[in-house]
C-alpha cells in the first residue's frame, strides 16, 4: 500500500470535486458549526454564571427557558411560525449530516472503481445506507471524545470539582476506550455504505480488517491525525465565532448604538461560519477520499492474500 500515492490522489480528486465540497462537506458543516456554535456559546455562558466563576449560583438553562417563555407570551402570532421552522430545521441537522457522508462515501467509491457518479448518483445510493449508518452513528458517539468532554463539564458544573476529581480516571479511561473503539471501526462506516452491511456485521468486519492490516498502523495513524486536525479546524472556529460576535458587539456598543453592535457583529460572525464551514467541508472530502481509498486498497489486498493462501493450500494437496 502506497500510503503517499493514496493522499496524493485523494488530495487531488478533492480539489476536482467543487459539487461535492459544497453539496455533502459545505452544507452539512453549516448545520454542525452553527449547532456547536451555539453550544459553545451555551456552555461559555452556563460556565460564566456557575460557582467557579461567578457569586449567582444560578443557572443559565432556567434563565434560557424563561427568556424564551416571556418571548412567547409576548409574542403569541410568531410562536407557530418559529416552532415549525425550528422544528424542519431541527430534523435537518439530524438526518442531512449522516445522509451526506453516505452519499459522499458512495461518489467516491464509484468514481474510485471507475463508474460515473455524481451528487444525484451518491444521495441515491447513500440513502439505501442511511438507516444503518445513522443508527450506528448513535452507538458510537456514546464514547466519542466530545461527548465524554461534555459529561466532564456537566460533572464540574453541577456536581462540584470533588466528585469530579473521583470520577477523571473513568473520563480518561473512557477516553482511551472511545480511541481505541475509533480504531478498531474505522471501516464501519464504509462496510455499511459501500458493502450494505449490517451494523453489528460491519463493526466486526472492520475491526477484523484492522487487525489483520496491522502493518497499516503507521497509515491509520496518519489518517487519524488528518482527522484530529479537522476537528481541531472545526473546534476552533466554532469556539471563534461566538467569541469574535461577543466582542465585536460588545465594543461597538460602548461606542456606538447597541443596534449597530448587534448588526456588525451579525455580519461578522454570519461571514465566519461560512469561512469555517467551507475549511471544514473540504477537508471532510478530503478524509473522506482518503478513508475510502484506503478502505478499498486493505479490501483487494485481503482479497489477494486470501486467493494466494487457497492457491498455495491446493498446490500442497496435489502434490
Amino acid at each position: 500500500m502506497d500510503y503517499r500515492q493514496i493522499i496524493a490522489e485523494s488530495w487531488v480528486y478533492t480539489q476536482k470535486s467543487k459539487k461535492l465540497i459544497f453539496w455533502f462537506g459545505f452544507i452539512p458543516s453549516i448545520l454542525t458549526t452553527t449547532v456547536g456554535a451555539g453550544y459553545i456559546s451555551y456552555q461559555f455562558f452556563a460556565f460564566k454564571k456557575s460557582y467557579l466563576f461567578g457569586d449567582e449560583h444560578g443557572s443559565f438553562l432556567k434563565d434560557v427557558v424563561t427568556f424564551i417563555w416571556e418571548f412567547i407570551k409576548s409574542h403569541v402570532s410568531l410562536t407557530l411560525p418559529l416552532v415549525i421552522t425550528v422544528a424542519v430545521l431541527a430534523l435537518i441537522y439530524l438526518l442531512y449530516p449522516t445522509l451526506a457522508k453516505a452519499a459522499a462515501i458512495q461518489t467516491i467509491a464509484r468514481n474510485k472503481n471507475g463508474q460515473p457518479a455524481g451528487v444525484g448518483t451518491g444521495l441515491r445510493y447513500g440513502i439505501m445506507s442511511y438507516l444503518q449508518l445513522f443508527e450506528y452513528h448513535l452507538l458510537i458517539k456514546t464514547f466519542s471524545f466530545f461527548s465524554v468532554l461534555i459529561e466532564m463539564s456537566f460533572v464540574v458544573r453541577n456536581l462540584g470539582l470533588a466528585l469530579f476529581e473521583i470520577l477523571l480516571p473513568v473520563f480518561i479511561l473512557f477516553i482511551i476506550i472511545g480511541f481505541i473503539l475509533t480504531l478498531l471501526f474505522i471501516y464501519t462506516d464504509f462496510y455499511i455504505v459501500i458493502d450494505g452491511e449490517s451494523v453489528f456485521d460491519s463493526i466486526k468486519k472492520s475491526a477484523k480488517l484492522v487487525i489483520m492490516n496491522w502493518k497499516h498502523t503507521f497509515l491509520i495513524t496518519i489518517l487519524m491525525v488528518i482527522i484530529g486536525i479537522r476537528i481541531i479546524i472545526q473546534a476552533v472556529m466554532v469556539f471563534l465565532i461566538p467569541a469574535i460576535i461577543v466582542l465585536i458587539t460588545g465594543y461597538i456598543a460602548t461606542v456606538a448604538l447597541p443596534v449597530t453592535g448587534l448588526l456588525v457583529g451579525g455580519i461578522v460572525g454570519v461571514a465566519m461560519l461560512i469561512l469555517s464551514a467551507y475549511l471544514t467541508g473540504i477537508v471532510d472530502i478530503f478524509s473522506y477520499t482518503v478513508w475510502t481509498y484506503t478502505f478499498l486498497t486493505s479490501l483487494s489486498m485481503a482479497l489477494k492474500a486470501a486467493v494466494d493462501s487457497m492457491g498455495t493450500s491446493s498446490m500442497i494437496k496435489i502434490r
